[in-house]
């Protein structure tokens, strides 16, 4: 896995494009032979430095450069049209508006606005999708900015007030009709996705009434739920170039859906079924879903969590080997098959592979003779700088547990018989199974992909996986939950 983790850091290097402001400015292009011109006028900016930047994701990209003159005007002009999707127009490390290229031909056309009051002022000359774009993002702000007073003006948080909801709809009313005007006057434009992802659908009074503030809070996440991609599409690839997909796309998926590996799969499938007609977003969706639980398998930048190996496993076996999403990356993708065809034996829910094994002492011990609820089973290296840390750690839990129904059974992946007891005993490791195979009897390695340690199992009584690659850090906290559900069964 260690090229798949090298190619994440990668991509996160390159995504990164706006951090550090890697600023080029655009070869001079008269307007006549210029694919792209766009006049800006922002008064009270004399002699600033402004920059064009298009929205990737969450992050902006630089397009192109130039400065005002005495009257704050400029102009950024280019032989080759810009990508379709949303940019900004910004001075320094200030966003002051944003606008829309939904094509690669309306190119050229004029901007004005007052410097601090861009969204008030923001005007468009050559451009009625973007005049549109401006009055319907002031509308959304007054009505977050109502909702914002309306929230914090109320005094019993157990009973919504009327008026909280007579306002906001009366708000929200306005703002669907200048949607369905969008849908009308500008179909199959990007201003009508974005404004379908701008307006969300909302529970109107009465659908989410509890008697507390809990049971209000339960029915909303309901319909958030049930709702959630009622106005997001799916299918319009300019959407990627927007910061509104990844963030939706992710809080779906972080907030929204249980946090458990058969939902997420769930998840997964019911996103993608929604871009099957759409051969480049399923491709972009596919890739960002993909890494974002890849990155979550290697425990970058969020806790490791048992179970995502499912996840990872099934993107692969139902988009990647399928030719369902396709991955440009050839070496890439053989990598991938061949991480899925060693690791899918052992994931959660397979039944797993009995060892028998010599002991520290000279005997012998068998997985399966053990009679436990629980099985915890770990493979470590006394070489491996990790495990000399984390296996010591693991079995302090395993000790808090060995009296609520977990056995162990540890077993030492290495031949030096010197190193390993001098491990056992420096540790005080000697109220588990101790073990180890020398002789590669039981093909351990290839059993239970032990193809970096430490590794660690819990089995079920029945010897059926029910998690992997688990750590100290959450194991504890894992294994507390596991008895409980299956307590409360």
């Amino acid at each position: 896995m260690s090229r798949i983790v090298m190619s994440l850091v990668s991509m996160a290097i390159v995504s990164a494009c706006y951090a550090g402001r890697q600023i080029y400015t655009s070869p001079e292009t008269s307007t006549e032979r210029a694919s792209y011109d766009i006049k800006i006028t922002i008064e009270g900016k004399k002699n600033r430095d402004i920059l064009l930047g298009k929205y990737t994701g969450t992050d902006i990209c630089s397009v192109d450069t130039a400065v005002t003159n005495e009257d704050g005007r400029a102009a950024f002009a280019g032989s080759k049209p810009l990508v379709p999707g949303m940019y900004a127009v910004m001075f320094k490390k200030e966003t002051a508006f944003s606008f829309l290229i939904s094509d690669t031909v309306n190119q050229k056309f004029s901007i004005s606005a007052t410097k601090d009051k861009y969204l008030e002022t923001l005007s468009f000359e050559g451009s009625p999708e973007n005049d549109a774009f401006a009055d319907y993002s002031r509308h959304i702000a007054v009505r977050q900015e109502k909702e914002n007073e309306l929230a914090g003006n109320r005094k019993d948080d157990n009973v919504p007030l009327p008026a909280y909801y007579a306002e906001t709809e009366s708000l929200t009313r306005q703002i669907d009709a200048m949607e369905v005007e969008i849908k009308n006057k500008y179909p199959g434009s990007l201003l009508e996705s974005v404004a379908s992802a701008m307006n969300p659908a909302r529970p109107k009074q009465g659908e989410i009434a509890g008697t507390s503030s809990l049971a209000r809070q339960r029915r909303l996440h309901d319909f958030r739920k049930q709702r959630y991609w009622d106005k997001l599409t799916l299918t319009d690839i300019r959407m990627k170039n927007t910061p509104i997909l990844i963030p939706a796309i992710d809080s779906y998926f972080e907030s929204v859906i249980p946090q458990r590996p058969d939902s997420m799969i769930c998840a997964v499938d019911f996103v993608l079924s929604k871009a099957e007609s759409d051969t480049a977003m399923m491709k972009f969706l596919t890739k960002h879903i993909f890494d974002k639980y890849l990155q979550i398998l290697n425990g970058v930048g969020k806790a490791k969590m048992t179970g995502i190996e499912s996840v990872v496993i099934h993107i692969i076996d139902s988009y990647y080997s399928t030719g369902k999403a396709r991955m440009d990356d050839e070496m890439l993708l053989k990598e991938l098959l061949e991480y899925a065809d060693k690791t899918r034996e052992t994931l959660p829910g397979k039944q797993a592979s009995n060892l028998k094994m010599e002991t520290v002492s000279g005997g012998a011990e068998a997985l399966y003779d053990i009679d436990s609820p629980y099985v915890l089973l770990c493979f470590f290296d006394v070489s491996c700088f990790h495990c000399r840390s984390e296996i010591p750690a693991i079995y302090r839990i395993y000790q808090k547990f060995k009296n609520r129904g977990v056995a162990g059974f540890c077993v030492y992946s290495r031949n030096d018989r010197k190193e390993w007891i001098e491990f056992i005993s420096k540790h005080k490791l000697t109220d588990w199974i101790n073990a180890w195979d020398p002789g590669n009897a039981n093909n351990f390695r290839i059993a239970y992909s032990v193809y970096s340690v430490p590794q660690v199992y819990v089995l079920d009584k029945d010897k059926k996986i029910v998690g992997r690659g688990l750590e100290s850090a959450s194991l504890e906290q894992w294994l507390n939950q596991l008895i409980k559900n299956k307590d409360n069964e």
